[in-house]
């Protein structure tokens, strides 16, 4: 008798559906494919002779380290490192303030754990980081969609409807922001309205989740401080990774808030993975130590230049005049904006299998069915080349498989 394992399934497993992102990762394996649909960094970003030396050294230091359990918050040397680097970057801390984990999406994870009861509400940018979306869902919660410009969140909008959920006494728990090169549209939230969000999470007594992922990988115009930077309550928990600046392969990112909140973070990812990445930490704190990571984050954003100036070049030239997408300034992404009749979710197929073109569809992007007529386009991992190739077919491709 064969186990029908749908009745078997928690209720978490049975509302858990096929990951728009696990089909992300299918597509960019296909080598006839000119991938636009990953955020990975390009194989020429990573400074291999230099990461091939570190290894060496860090093996031949702390070869029995490397191989070993790392401590659950992360080892003290790299808190200590992470720490004085989120200082110089302007939101001072201590290694107390620090806690290591397998990638920031796990530091939502933890995040999640800790702040969120089934039915609370929860508020994130539409659209957002599919990533976290599939995240928040698992804690069966009310995702509550604030719409962007282009000077990100909306706050008027926000605040709007904060003084309604108030008077239902549903006020969120958190909010989830991009604000520095959001993924997906590439935008950046606007200086004042930076101040206006801290102003209304004071009030409206609510978290603010900072995932900053790209911002340092700005390649033109002038740096916007961080939420962090800006906080003067404690209420930003900040999250970090090395996955877009050094590589996502080591799987090491961190969350940055305050200690009561790191104490607890630490309690619950001991029922998780229990153990920090050995390895990674000690290739990457070596890696630091020696100024490389600064050197391949000018590497990168010279790099980034380039292709985002080809993309934009190219879809000037390409898409329909009635089309619109986003100018970023820094980061992986930009988001376009087709004619209404046209579905980026119908077309995907097509372009895969007749142009060997592929990027990811506007609704991933969205908690609701939103989205329909646009999508992102990443140009970090495609060569200049294939950028200049690609996008002439992805156009025609759209025009022939992409009405609704």
């Amino acid at each position: 008798m064969t186990v029908n394992w749908a009745e078997h399934f928690s209720s978490l497993a049975s509302r858990t559906e096929d990951s728009a992102l696990a089909d992300i990762f299918k597509l960019t394996e296909r080598p006839d494919v000119i991938s636009f649909a990953g955020g990975f960094p390009a194989p020429d970003m990573y400074l291999i002779p230099e990461v091939q030396d570190v290894a060496k050294e860090v093996f031949s230091r702390h070869a029995t380290k490397v191989l070993g359990y790392g401590p659950t918050p992360g080892f003290s040397e790299f808190r200590d490192f992470i720490a004085a680097r989120q200082t110089r970057l302007g939101m001072p801390a201590v290694p107390q303030n620090i806690l290591i984990t397998s990638g920031s999406l796990q530091a939502l994870d933890l995040l999640g754990r800790m702040f969120l009861d089934k039915g609370d509400r929860v508020v994130v940018e539409g659209p957002t980081y599919l990533g976290a979306i599939t995240t928040l869902s698992t804690f069966d919660v009310q995702i509550e969609t604030v719409p962007t410009d282009e000077k990100g969140l909306q706050v008027e909008w926000l605040e709007e409807h904060l003084r309604a959920w108030s008077r239902q006494d549903r006020l969120p728990r958190i909010l989830y922001t991009i604000p520095t090169f959001q993924n997906p549209s590439g935008r950046v939230l606007d200086l004042d309205r930076r101040y206006y969000l801290l102003e209304l999470a004071c009030h409206y007594d609510f978290m603010i989740i900072e995932d900053n992922a790209y911002g340092e990988l700005r390649f033109r115009g002038e740096p916007v401080p961080t939420l962090k930077s800006l906080d003067e309550e404690g209420r930003v928990i900040y999250l970090g990774t090395l996955s877009k600046v050094f590589s996502p392969g080591v799987r090491l990112g961190w969350l940055h808030a305050e200690p009561e909140v790191v104490r607890k973070g630490i309690l619950l990812r001991q029922g998780v993975d229990q153990c920090s990445n050995s390895i990674g930490q000690l290739l990457a704190l070596e890696f630091g130590k020696r100024g490389l990571l600064e050197k391949q984050i000018q590497h990168t954003s010279q790099m980034l230049k380039q292709k985002a100036e080809m993309t934009l070049s190219q879809l000037e030239k390409e898409f329909p005049p009635d089309s619109q997408w986003t100018r970023p300034e820094g980061g992986f992404y930009t988001w376009v904006t087709l004619p209404e009749h046209i579905d980026t979710q119908k077309a995907l197929l097509h372009c895969v299998e007749k142009a060997r073109v592929a990027y990811v569809p506007g609704p991933a992007f969205y908690c609701r069915n939103q989205g329909q007529n646009q999508l992102r386009l990443c140009y970090s991992e495609p060569s200049l080349d294939k950028i200049k190739e690609g996008i002439p077919r992805l156009a025609q491709a759209l025009a022939e498989g992409g009405r609704g």
